[in-house]
């Protein structure tokens, strides 16, 4: 069950990073080619924003989904439980 869960997981990290890099590369050329143009269609402010956004929108996405495949989240394990003794109750009742 663990194995099909991990493919799963896998496919959709997969389609994820592919995402993240089909809009980097979107961001790119609007950056770069499109804002640089002599009249772009809805200014070049619009263009250099509009890239700048989606790059870096793509980067965080692409860490951290490259952080949880590297560095998966540790579970901890649970600590025994520590009860106090009845010693200090009986002190104060005499």
């Amino acid at each position: 069950m663990s194995s099909r869960r991990s493919k799963i997981k896998g496919n959709q990290i997969l389609k994820i990073l592919v995402v993240s890099i089909v809009v980097l590369a979107m961001g790119y050329y609007a950056l770069n080619h499109i804002s640089t143009r002599e009249k772009p269609p809805l200014g070049n402010t619009f263009y250099i924003v509009v890239g700048c956004a989606m790059i870096a929108a793509s980067l965080l996405t692409i860490i951290v989904t490259l952080k949880k495949i590297f560095f998966p989240k540790r579970r901890r394990s649970s600590s025994r439980q520590v009860f106090l003794n009845d010693e200090s109750n009986k002190r104060r009742k005499e």
